[in-house]
């Protein structure tokens, strides 16, 4: 008769238990969606963050000193592709550099607040008009001519 009381203390004790656990059970169950809805609030905020970020980023651009790196450096090479004696494709690469051209001096235009080259269709551009823009960019602190060569151009 001993082992009867000890059997019932056990039996108590699991009911208890199951108690105890179907009670954190249903807490948990009821405090699912508000946790559910915190959850989506941060991730939502996280989310936002980095988009704010990366469109931060995007609209900085590269810096001044990396476009005007990239003026100068395209400014040479379509002196040395005019300058060059006829050779094949010529015309496309010279072309593809000044299209490359005109477009980092729209970047630069944007960064200096001047008002960017006209373009007669989508690719051409007349010269009057890089120089216009080469001028207004002097005029603000922004040579695009190779320091050194300031005679050319």
């Amino acid at each position: 008769m001993a082992c009867a009381p000890i059997g019932l203390r056990g039996v108590r004790r699991a009911r208890t238990l199951k108690g105890v656990l179907l009670a954190l059970v249903l807490v948990f169950l009821l405090c699912l969606p508000l946790l559910v809805r915190i959850g989506t609030r941060l991730v939502r905020h996280e989310w936002d963050q980095i988009a704010e970020q990366r469109a931060a980023q995007r609209s900085e651009g590269p810096s001044i000193e990396r476009v005007a790196a990239d003026l100068r450096r395209l400014r040479r090479q379509l002196e040395a592709r005019e300058n060059q004696p006829g050779s094949t494709g010529k015309g496309m690469k010279m072309g593809a550099v000044r299209v490359a051209y005109v477009e980092t001096l729209c970047t630069a235009c944007r960064q200096l607040e001047v008002r960017p080259p006209e373009r007669v269709g989508r690719l051409q551009t007349p010269l009057a008009e890089i120089y216009r823009v080469e001028c207004e960019l002097r005029s603000r602190g922004l040579d695009v001519r190779t320091p050194g060569r300031v005679g050319s151009g």
